[in-house]
């Protein structure tokens, strides 16, 4: 059988990398990993590579200020580094000192703490925000998600 339409355009999927700069950090690389493709899928467009990388509070600190004029640390900052055109690229930072009080507060593994935070960064790179209790409830949602097929996969 023969067709005059061309077959369905697929959205290439990218890959996602994890690199720590904090020597013998004790987190769950293919869990973070999972959750982070699982939230992957939210973004329509092509992605190439998006990269995760473990810091510590000092160089957490130091791109919070140097990025978004803030002092202090946080528990995750995405960059965007795609060119005009191009598939997505991006970098998710993430504090794994803030990650481990964070852990502590919220009563929840550390690994399942990283692996949120990878997965709020992707979001963030698919376009959604938490700005607002709306947009946060939504991404809560959108998380949750991600570290449910993360524990499947």
């Amino acid at each position: 059988m023969t067709t005059d339409q061309p077959p369905p355009r697929r959205r290439a999927r990218g890959s996602v990398e994890f690199y720590s700069e904090i020597p013998r950090a004790r987190v769950r690389k293919d869990y973070t990993l999972s959750c982070a493709t699982a939230a992957l899928r939210r973004i329509p467009d092509a992605v190439a590579t998006i990269r995760l990388v473990l810091i510590g509070d000092r160089k957490m600190a130091a791109l919070h200020r140097q990025f978004m004029n803030a002092r202090g640390t946080t528990d995750v900052l995405t960059f965007d580094l795609t060119d005009p055109g191009a598939p997505l690229e991006g970098e998710v930072y993430i504090c794994l000192d803030q990650a481990r009080r964070q852990a502590k507060e919220y009563r929840v593994p550390l690994y399942e703490e990283v692996a949120r935070l990878a997965a709020h960064g992707v979001l963030h790179l698919a376009g959604f925000d938490d700005h607002t209790e709306r947009d946060r409830a939504q991404m809560r949602k959108q998380e949750d998600a991600a570290l449910r097929k993360g524990r499947s996969a």
